[in-house]
């Protein structure tokens, strides 16, 4: 079901922020204008000084119709999850926007991957293995929206909550 657009974006607390910002797997999903969905694995976010907008990167080259369906109708949905714990939070969007990636956010997508690689480590995968799946980072873009709902997503009773920020 389709989010309606928000009137003002939510502000996500300091706590989602430093996680969503730290190690942690980011798949971006899309739909076309046929309601066909699509994902992408993201290499790392970035989130505005106003906790409001988040940016999110990603490898155009690994982006199937992802790009295409964020350019088409703005709506996006990233799910954050922290590999070793199941810790997962999920943000929508319905403003989604795409742009070139900038020095800063190739910094951040390195620091990203280190981050991500030493979590899966914890949990036995090697960093040939994550590196692969997340890939070098080559290529980025920036997909930057509002966020127009958050969730909670952790496995467990809450799972599915809405987040009931600011």
């Amino acid at each position: 079901m389709q989010e309606p657009p928000a009137r003002e974006a939510l502000r996500l607390d300091p706590e989602h922020v430093a996680f969503i910002q730290g190690g942690v797997s980011v798949v971006v999903s899309a739909r076309n204008e046929a309601l066909v969905p699509d994902v992408l694995r993201g290499c790392g976010c970035r989130v505005s000084r106003d906790r409001r907008r988040v940016t999110v990167l990603a490898e155009s080259a690994r982006s199937g119709d992802v790009l295409d369906g964020v350019r088409a109708n703005g709506m996006i949905a990233v799910v954050f999850s922290q590999p070793s714990t199941h810790r997962t939070l999920q943000l929508k969007g319905s403003d989604a926007t795409v742009a070139r990636a900038t020095a800063a956010d190739q910094r951040t997508a390195r620091r990203h991957l280190e981050a991500w690689m030493a979590d899966m480590q914890r949990i036995g995968y090697d960093p040939v293995f994550t590196r692969a799946a997340r890939g070098d980072g080559a290529d980025l873009v920036a997909i930057t929206f509002s966020v127009a709902a958050a969730f909670e997503q952790t496995p467990g009773p809450a799972a599915g909550r809405r987040l009931g920020l600011a």
